[in-house]
């Protein structure tokens, strides 16, 4: 038995096929898992992306550094609003001294005490403040009203003042009663 002799067509046949052969086992054994783990790690790379950029960003140290001195400044100056206050504890002795200054801002805005009822102790639950509540009944002119009311906002004290009722009086006086709340 002798082997034929392969012709030139034949043997490009057995060549394109061996060729045909190695690319289809390197595309199934050698591309196709490379190509599988590169789609895994952009997934995973996209993913970390992802959360970076959802992360908020540190602002500048420069920044930081500013808004502590604001900070600052505005803790020196609340503390020197405080030491101008009366009201620490609202122990009764403070209430007092706060209820003589409010009597002197009455007399020098023209008013004129009709009286005064305490009512106890009130509770903020929106401001966590504890207030002593006063029913103050003055007599006077409209304008000592205001005039009181602007000394009372101008006080470093917390001063509120509601239920505000104006009633015509004698002659050009109003009778003002509201609830002072200190």
């Amino acid at each position: 038995m002798s082997m034929k002799k392969l012709s030139q067509f034949e043997k490009y046949g057995i060549m394109a096929a061996i060729i045909i052969a190695c690319t289809f086992f390197y595309m199934k054994k050698v591309y196709e898992p490379q190509e599988k783990e590169f789609k895994k790690t952009v997934a995973a790379l996209n993913k970390v992306v992802g959360e970076v950029n959802g992360l908020k960003q540190i602002p500048p140290l420069i920044q930081v550094k500013h808004e502590l001195e604001n900070a600052k400044k505005d803790l020196e100056e609340v503390n020197k609003r405080l030491k101008g206050t009366l009201m620490h504890t609202g122990e009764a002795r403070e209430v007092t001294h706060m209820l003589r200054q409010i009597n002197e801002h009455v007399a020098a805005s023209g008013l004129k005490v009709v009286s005064l009822t305490p009512g106890g102790r009130k509770s903020d639950t929106l401001l966590q403040l504890e207030w002593n509540l006063f029913q103050l009944s003055l007599s006077g002119s409209f304008h000592g009203f205001l005039q009181l009311l602007e000394s009372l906002r101008n006080m470093p004290d917390a001063i509120r003042v509601d239920e505000v009722a104006l009633t015509a009086g004698n002659g050009e006086f109003l009778e003002i009663t509201f609830n002072l709340m200190i």
